[in-house]
Protein backbone atom coordinates (compact mmCIF):
# COMPACT_ATOMS: atom_id res chain seq x y z
CA UNK A 1 0.00 0.00 0.00
CA UNK A 2 3.18 1.85 -0.35
CA UNK A 3 2.53 5.49 -1.78
CA UNK A 4 -1.11 4.76 -2.80
CA UNK A 5 -4.39 6.86 -1.79
CA UNK A 6 -7.06 5.11 -0.49
CA UNK A 7 -10.12 5.45 0.19
CA UNK A 8 -11.77 3.76 3.01
CA UNK A 9 -16.08 4.35 4.18
CA UNK A 10 -16.69 3.87 7.32
CA UNK A 11 -13.44 4.78 8.71
CA UNK A 12 -14.35 5.42 11.89
CA UNK A 13 -15.09 2.11 12.81
CA UNK A 14 -12.72 -0.42 14.55
CA UNK A 15 -12.00 -1.98 11.16
CA UNK A 16 -11.51 1.60 9.85
CA UNK A 17 -9.56 2.38 13.12
CA UNK A 18 -7.16 -0.30 12.84
CA UNK A 19 -6.20 -0.55 9.12
CA UNK A 20 -5.42 3.30 9.61
CA UNK A 21 -3.07 2.24 11.80
CA UNK A 22 -1.49 -0.22 9.74
CA UNK A 23 -0.99 2.31 6.45
CA UNK A 24 0.24 4.90 8.45
CA UNK A 25 2.82 2.73 10.11
CA UNK A 26 3.40 1.56 6.12
CA UNK A 27 3.92 4.75 3.77
CA UNK A 28 0.58 5.30 2.55
CA UNK A 29 0.31 8.21 0.14
CA UNK A 30 -3.05 9.91 1.13
CA UNK A 31 -6.43 8.10 3.48
CA UNK A 32 -9.45 9.33 2.40
CA UNK A 33 -11.99 8.58 5.49
CA UNK A 34 -15.49 8.92 3.68
CA UNK A 35 -18.23 8.73 7.14
CA UNK A 36 -21.14 10.98 8.26
CA UNK A 37 -20.43 10.68 11.76
CA UNK A 38 -19.26 14.37 12.68
CA UNK A 39 -18.51 13.57 16.10
CA UNK A 40 -16.47 10.46 15.59
CA UNK A 41 -14.62 12.21 12.80
CA UNK A 42 -13.42 14.70 15.49
CA UNK A 43 -12.51 11.89 17.77
CA UNK A 44 -10.59 10.12 14.87
CA UNK A 45 -8.74 12.98 14.07
CA UNK A 46 -7.52 13.50 17.87
CA UNK A 47 -6.20 10.39 17.65
CA UNK A 48 -4.69 10.46 14.09
CA UNK A 49 -3.57 13.76 14.09
CA UNK A 50 -1.48 12.87 10.19
CA UNK A 51 -1.75 15.26 7.55
CA UNK A 52 -1.83 12.30 5.00
CA UNK A 53 -5.39 11.71 6.33
CA UNK A 54 -8.47 13.67 4.97
CA UNK A 55 -11.64 13.28 6.81
CA UNK A 56 -15.00 13.73 4.65
CA UNK A 57 -18.55 13.58 5.79
CA UNK A 58 -20.90 12.39 3.82
CA UNK A 59 -23.42 8.92 3.86
CA UNK A 60 -22.86 6.25 1.41
CA UNK A 61 -26.81 6.40 0.70
CA UNK A 62 -26.12 9.66 -0.96
CA UNK A 63 -24.50 8.48 -4.66
CA UNK A 64 -23.52 12.32 -5.45
CA UNK A 65 -21.59 12.29 -2.04
CA UNK A 66 -19.50 9.15 -2.10
CA UNK A 67 -18.77 10.10 -6.46
CA UNK A 68 -17.63 13.64 -5.30
CA UNK A 69 -15.50 12.42 -2.36
CA UNK A 70 -13.82 9.90 -4.92
CA UNK A 71 -13.73 12.60 -7.87
CA UNK A 72 -10.78 14.28 -8.64
CA UNK A 73 -8.32 12.78 -5.78
CA UNK A 74 -6.74 10.18 -8.07
CA UNK A 75 -8.16 7.17 -5.49
CA UNK A 76 -6.10 3.78 -6.58
CA UNK A 77 -8.16 1.64 -3.84
CA UNK A 78 -11.67 1.74 -1.89
CA UNK A 79 -12.24 -0.18 1.30
CA UNK A 80 -15.75 -0.62 2.05
CA UNK A 81 -17.07 -1.18 5.63
CA UNK A 82 -20.01 0.86 5.90
CA UNK A 83 -22.72 -0.70 6.59
CA UNK A 84 -25.53 -1.43 9.29
CA UNK A 85 -24.21 -4.48 11.05
CA UNK A 86 -26.55 -5.07 14.32
CA UNK A 87 -29.00 -7.91 13.69
CA UNK A 88 -31.78 -7.03 15.73
CA UNK A 89 -31.53 -3.03 14.40
CA UNK A 90 -31.54 -4.58 10.54
CA UNK A 91 -34.94 -7.10 11.82
CA UNK A 92 -36.17 -3.71 13.09
CA UNK A 93 -35.82 -1.42 10.38
CA UNK A 94 -35.15 -3.69 7.15
CA UNK A 95 -35.54 -0.57 5.03
CA UNK A 96 -32.88 1.32 6.58
CA UNK A 97 -30.75 -1.61 6.33
CA UNK A 98 -31.83 -1.96 2.30
CA UNK A 99 -30.89 1.74 2.03
CA UNK A 100 -27.17 1.42 3.45
CA UNK A 101 -25.96 -2.31 2.51
CA UNK A 102 -27.73 -2.63 -0.98
CA UNK A 103 -28.32 0.57 -1.91
CA UNK A 104 -25.40 2.36 -0.71
CA UNK A 105 -23.01 -0.62 -1.50
CA UNK A 106 -23.75 0.11 -5.23
CA UNK A 107 -23.22 3.43 -5.32
CA UNK A 108 -19.86 2.77 -3.80
CA UNK A 109 -19.35 0.53 -6.92
CA UNK A 110 -20.93 2.89 -9.33
CA UNK A 111 -18.40 5.96 -8.00
CA UNK A 112 -15.60 3.26 -7.91
CA UNK A 113 -16.40 2.82 -11.88
CA UNK A 114 -16.84 6.08 -12.79
CA UNK A 115 -13.79 7.08 -11.82
CA UNK A 116 -11.95 4.07 -12.74
CA UNK A 117 -10.39 3.03 -9.11
CA UNK A 118 -7.76 0.27 -9.53
CA UNK A 119 -9.60 -1.57 -7.43
CA UNK A 120 -12.22 -2.07 -4.55
CA UNK A 121 -12.79 -4.28 -1.58
CA UNK A 122 -15.90 -4.55 0.03
CA UNK A 123 -16.01 -6.44 3.35
CA UNK A 124 -19.00 -9.46 3.77
CA UNK A 125 -20.21 -11.48 6.78
CA UNK A 126 -20.70 -14.92 7.34
CA UNK A 127 -24.31 -14.59 7.67
CA UNK A 128 -24.51 -13.74 4.04
CA UNK A 129 -23.81 -17.41 2.83
CA UNK A 130 -27.37 -19.15 3.32
CA UNK A 131 -28.77 -16.00 4.20
CA UNK A 132 -31.89 -16.19 6.75
CA UNK A 133 -31.21 -12.11 8.74
CA UNK A 134 -32.39 -8.83 6.99
CA UNK A 135 -28.57 -8.06 7.72
CA UNK A 136 -27.65 -10.94 6.25
CA UNK A 137 -29.54 -10.91 3.02
CA UNK A 138 -28.33 -7.22 2.42
CA UNK A 139 -24.69 -8.17 2.79
CA UNK A 140 -25.53 -11.40 -0.18
CA UNK A 141 -26.93 -9.08 -2.62
CA UNK A 142 -23.93 -6.71 -1.91
CA UNK A 143 -22.00 -9.14 -2.13
CA UNK A 144 -23.73 -10.27 -5.73
CA UNK A 145 -23.45 -6.85 -7.10
CA UNK A 146 -20.10 -6.27 -6.45
CA UNK A 147 -19.05 -10.02 -7.80
CA UNK A 148 -21.05 -8.92 -11.17
CA UNK A 149 -20.41 -5.04 -12.01
CA UNK A 150 -16.88 -5.17 -11.79
CA UNK A 151 -14.35 -5.45 -14.62
CA UNK A 152 -10.86 -5.46 -15.66
CA UNK A 153 -10.04 -1.51 -15.33
CA UNK A 154 -11.90 -1.53 -11.79
CA UNK A 155 -11.85 -4.33 -10.44
CA UNK A 156 -14.17 -5.69 -7.15
CA UNK A 157 -12.96 -8.03 -4.91
CA UNK A 158 -15.25 -9.36 -1.67
CA UNK A 159 -13.86 -10.57 2.08
CA UNK A 160 -15.99 -12.50 4.34
CA UNK A 161 -15.66 -12.98 7.30
CA UNK A 162 -16.92 -13.97 11.60
CA UNK A 163 -17.50 -12.36 14.15
CA UNK A 164 -14.39 -9.91 15.05
CA UNK A 165 -13.35 -10.30 18.62
CA UNK A 166 -13.21 -6.49 20.57
CA UNK A 167 -14.99 -4.85 17.45
CA UNK A 168 -17.55 -2.08 18.19
CA UNK A 169 -20.46 -3.90 19.57
CA UNK A 170 -19.16 -7.31 19.17
CA UNK A 171 -19.84 -9.76 22.34
CA UNK A 172 -16.75 -9.79 23.69
CA UNK A 173 -16.52 -5.84 25.04
CA UNK A 174 -20.35 -6.27 25.92
CA UNK A 175 -19.46 -9.44 28.17
CA UNK A 176 -16.50 -7.46 29.82
CA UNK A 177 -17.99 -4.65 30.26
CA UNK A 178 -21.37 -7.44 32.02
CA UNK A 179 -18.26 -8.87 34.36
CA UNK A 180 -17.03 -5.72 35.11
CA UNK A 181 -19.97 -4.59 36.63
CA UNK A 182 -20.48 -7.64 38.34
CA UNK A 183 -23.52 -8.72 36.18
CA UNK A 184 -24.59 -11.88 34.79
CA UNK A 185 -23.06 -13.01 30.84
CA UNK A 186 -26.95 -12.80 29.12
CA UNK A 187 -26.01 -15.81 26.88
CA UNK A 188 -28.22 -16.18 23.61
CA UNK A 189 -27.48 -20.00 23.64
CA UNK A 190 -25.02 -21.59 25.18
CA UNK A 191 -24.44 -24.25 22.04
CA UNK A 192 -24.51 -21.68 19.59
CA UNK A 193 -21.58 -21.88 17.20
CA UNK A 194 -19.73 -18.60 15.58
CA UNK A 195 -16.52 -18.16 13.52
CA UNK A 196 -13.92 -15.52 15.58
CA UNK A 197 -11.08 -13.74 14.25
CA UNK A 198 -9.25 -10.88 15.73
CA UNK A 199 -8.93 -7.19 13.91
CA UNK A 200 -5.78 -7.80 12.58
CA UNK A 201 -6.66 -10.78 10.95
CA UNK A 202 -9.33 -8.92 9.33
CA UNK A 203 -7.30 -6.46 8.25
CA UNK A 204 -4.68 -8.53 6.52
CA UNK A 205 -7.78 -10.46 4.93
CA UNK A 206 -8.84 -7.06 2.86
CA UNK A 207 -5.13 -6.35 2.79
CA UNK A 208 -4.45 -9.70 1.09
CA UNK A 209 -7.50 -9.67 -1.23
CA UNK A 210 -6.20 -5.98 -2.36
CA UNK A 211 -2.86 -7.23 -3.15
CA UNK A 212 -3.81 -10.65 -4.72
CA UNK A 213 -7.54 -10.70 -5.15
CA UNK A 214 -8.53 -10.51 -9.28
CA UNK A 215 -11.88 -9.31 -10.21
CA UNK A 216 -14.77 -11.08 -8.96
CA UNK A 217 -12.96 -13.24 -6.46
CA UNK A 218 -14.18 -13.58 -2.55
CA UNK A 219 -11.75 -13.90 -0.09
CA UNK A 220 -12.58 -16.13 3.21
CA UNK A 221 -9.71 -16.73 6.02
CA UNK A 222 -9.59 -20.43 7.09
CA UNK A 223 -11.02 -19.93 10.52
CA UNK A 224 -12.00 -21.48 14.34
CA UNK A 225 -15.27 -21.36 15.56
CA UNK A 226 -16.16 -21.53 19.21
CA UNK A 227 -19.56 -21.65 21.67
CA UNK A 228 -20.87 -19.45 22.97
CA UNK A 229 -20.77 -20.72 26.39
CA UNK A 230 -16.62 -21.07 25.87
CA UNK A 231 -16.57 -17.53 25.25
CA UNK A 232 -18.78 -16.54 28.06
CA UNK A 233 -16.31 -18.94 29.97
CA UNK A 234 -13.24 -17.23 29.62
CA UNK A 235 -14.81 -14.18 31.24
CA UNK A 236 -17.06 -14.92 33.58
CA UNK A 237 -18.86 -17.85 35.65
CA UNK A 238 -21.66 -15.58 36.31
CA UNK A 239 -24.24 -16.13 33.22
CA UNK A 240 -28.26 -15.99 32.46
CA UNK A 241 -29.48 -17.76 29.31
CA UNK A 242 -31.39 -15.62 27.49
CA UNK A 243 -32.57 -17.43 24.31
CA UNK A 244 -31.83 -16.82 20.65
CA UNK A 245 -32.50 -12.85 19.21
CA UNK A 246 -34.81 -12.40 16.21
CA UNK A 247 -34.03 -15.20 13.41
CA UNK A 248 -30.63 -15.67 14.75
CA UNK A 249 -29.39 -19.26 13.32
CA UNK A 250 -27.49 -21.33 15.95
CA UNK A 251 -24.68 -21.76 13.64
CA UNK A 252 -23.31 -19.91 10.91
CA UNK A 253 -21.22 -20.78 7.31
CA UNK A 254 -18.64 -18.89 5.79
CA UNK A 255 -18.76 -21.42 2.52
CA UNK A 256 -21.80 -22.94 0.50
CA UNK A 257 -21.04 -26.57 -1.02
CA UNK A 258 -21.40 -25.17 -4.29
CA UNK A 259 -18.88 -22.60 -3.02
CA UNK A 260 -16.45 -24.51 -1.57
CA UNK A 261 -16.59 -26.79 -4.82
CA UNK A 262 -15.23 -23.14 -7.09
CA UNK A 263 -12.72 -22.64 -4.43
CA UNK A 264 -8.83 -22.35 -4.10
CA UNK A 265 -7.48 -23.25 -0.57
CA UNK A 266 -4.21 -21.65 0.15
CA UNK A 267 -2.39 -21.86 3.59
CA UNK A 268 -4.62 -20.07 5.83
CA UNK A 269 -7.46 -18.74 3.49
CA UNK A 270 -9.86 -19.76 0.52
CA UNK A 271 -10.60 -18.22 -2.82
CA UNK A 272 -14.02 -18.46 -4.45
CA UNK A 273 -12.98 -18.21 -8.23
CA UNK A 274 -14.87 -18.35 -11.12
CA UNK A 275 -17.47 -21.35 -11.61
CA UNK A 276 -14.87 -22.65 -14.16
CA UNK A 277 -12.56 -23.44 -11.68
CA UNK A 278 -13.58 -26.87 -10.23
CA UNK A 279 -12.31 -27.76 -7.04
CA UNK A 280 -10.49 -31.01 -7.23
CA UNK A 281 -11.65 -32.45 -3.83
CA UNK A 282 -15.52 -32.26 -4.17
CA UNK A 283 -17.51 -31.20 -0.76
CA UNK A 284 -20.79 -31.92 0.01
CA UNK A 285 -21.20 -30.11 3.29
CA UNK A 286 -20.98 -26.26 3.81
CA UNK A 287 -17.36 -24.93 5.37
CA UNK A 288 -19.42 -24.11 8.93
CA UNK A 289 -19.35 -23.18 12.85
CA UNK A 290 -20.52 -26.70 13.21
CA UNK A 291 -18.04 -28.27 11.46
CA UNK A 292 -14.98 -26.25 11.56
CA UNK A 293 -11.94 -26.80 14.21
CA UNK A 294 -13.15 -25.59 17.14
CA UNK A 295 -10.75 -22.91 19.61
CA UNK A 296 -9.35 -24.79 22.84
CA UNK A 297 -10.16 -22.53 25.85
CA UNK A 298 -6.51 -21.28 26.41
CA UNK A 299 -6.51 -20.18 22.77
CA UNK A 300 -9.69 -18.20 22.96
CA UNK A 301 -8.51 -16.62 26.28
CA UNK A 302 -5.28 -15.35 24.34
CA UNK A 303 -7.14 -14.02 21.89
CA UNK A 304 -10.08 -12.40 24.52
CA UNK A 305 -7.43 -10.72 26.12
CA UNK A 306 -5.51 -8.90 23.02
CA UNK A 307 -9.11 -7.25 23.08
Amino acid sequence: MKNKTILITGICGSFGTEMTKYLLANGVKKIIGFSRDEKKHYDFKKQFPDKRIELIIGDVRDYQAINNAIKGRDVDYVIHAAAMKQVPACEKFPIEAIKTNVDGSRNVMFACLKNKVKKAVFLSTDKAANAETTYGSTKYLEEKMALALGNDETEFVVTRYGNVLGSNGSVVPFFKQLAKENKPLTVVNPDMTRFFMTLDEAVKLVLLALEKGKNGELFILKNKSATIQMLADCISDNQVIIGNRCDEKNGEALLTIDELNHSILYDNYYCVVSRETINPIKHEQPYTSDNADRFTLEELKVLIDEC
